[in-house]
């Protein structure tokens, strides 16, 4: 069997990592193994990142 490493264009593409970066800061807000301070540093930089692949896109 022939494995080949090819990304999908639509599912790695700027556009979808942005997105999936937008859904895991929200969804760190929620996450009740964090402190208060800890989930919202965590979702700046998930947000930064999401902000980094828009500016690509």
């Amino acid at each position: 069997m022939k494995s080949t490493n090819q990304p999908n264009l639509f599912q790695h593409s700027d556009a979808a990592k942005a997105r999936a970066y937008r859904v895991a800061a929200d969804t760190v807000r929620h996450d009740p193994h964090f402190s208060d301070d800890e989930r919202e540093r965590r979702a700046a930089n998930y947000l930064a990142e999401a902000e980094r692949y828009e500016a690509r896109a």
